[in-house]
């Protein structure tokens, strides 16, 4: 039998490729059945999957980059978005569609999904009737003829409308999409749990997907996540081996614009690309569609400025 003892060290504390781990499949398989969390995810500049080891419940995480000097200054632009919802009948696909665009112009590299890309299968009573695409693949490929239009980098995590083939029996589609777009050369890297972090300049800005429960619940579970959160150090989180700063936080689910800051963290709420219907408004979900850009400008291991406006495809200019 292996010793295992040095590569599981190394997993814990970096993200490499199985050729560079030294792995087969086998092996993974194995590690797996013996307790350890590991997660693999494509790595478009490794242009292959990485496999690491999760040391903190389930949180699946990417570092894309270090902290500059601080005498130097970084610029981040995103396009933050969630709640998709392909293959409901009331995807806003031409409105996706518009809100990349716009992105492009405006020099975003990075798109961050919070969930929910597409819309799923039983989720709830009588969701059929709410559906055009009912499989996975068809959704995939509907969303798919979207998104690799654009070069841009797009980071994802899971919704509770996404896992719902799985909880059928069925595989990952989102991990799925994640491999029709590597072989397409795209870049999409999909963060496999509803709580996912994203390393930029080495600060941690953290995708979450608040599942469970009615949309509309003003008391619902963001209120028990955030306090959780705040009662924590928010310049003690661990990714990777490593101390990070938490700065970030987009939470999915709620298909509502919101911004807040609190001690020096930014929270949004990046909206949704469904539009109403009687369904979302019996939900008290209905509102426009649309996505959150952002740019920031990053010294040290600190954002010094920070611009957020809320993107609606369709509402008209002046």
């Amino acid at each position: 039998m292996k010793n295992y003892s040095k590569v599981v060290e190394k997993m814990k504390k970096e993200q490499l490729t199985l050729k560079q781990l030294r792995l087969t499949l086998e092996d993974i398989i194995y590690l797996r059945d013996i307790g350890y969390t590991i997660k693999d995810q494509y790595d478009p500049r490794q242009e292959d999957y990485v496999y690491y080891i999760v040391t903190s419940g389930d949180t699946a995480y990417i570092k894309i980059s270090d902290a500059p000097s601080k005498n130097k200054e970084i610029v981040l632009k995103l396009l933050e978005i969630s709640d998709l919802h392909t293959g409901c009948r009331n995807f806003d696909k031409a409105g996706l569609d518009k809100t990349l665009q716009e992105a492009k112009l405006r020099g975003v590299e990075f798109v961050h999904i919070s969930g929910d890309l597409l819309d799923g299968y039983g989720v709830y009573k009588g969701h059929e009737n709410n559906l055009k695409n009912n499989k996975a693949i068809e959704q995939v490929n509907e969303l798919m003829s979207v998104l690799e239009k654009y070069d841009f980098w797009y980071i994802v995590s899971m919704g509770n409308h996404d896992q719902s083939f799985c909880m059928r029996g069925g595989l990952d589609p989102i991990k799925y999409l994640e491999a029709k777009m590597a072989k397409k050369g795209k870049k999409f890297t999909y963060l496999n749990a509803y709580e996912g972090n994203i390393i930029h300049a080495g600060i941690v800005f953290r995708l979450i997907h608040l599942q469970g429960g009615a949309a509309r619940a003003a008391s619902y579970k963001v209120q028990v996540y955030l306090s959780r959160v705040f009662e924590s150090n928010l310049n003690d989180v661990e990714v990777g081996g490593k101390i990070y700063n938490l700065r970030s936080i987009q939470a999915g689910h709620f298909h509502t614009f919101y911004a807040l800051s609190m001690s020096g963290v930014t929270i949004i709420m990046p909206g949704n690309f469904q539009h109403d219907g009687d369904l979302e408004k019996r939900m008290g979900i209905s509102g426009k569609t649309g996505g959150v850009f952002r740019e920031l400008t990053i010294v040290g291991d600190k954002i010094a400025k920070e611009k957020i406006e809320f993107y609606h495809p369709w509402e008209k200019e002046g």
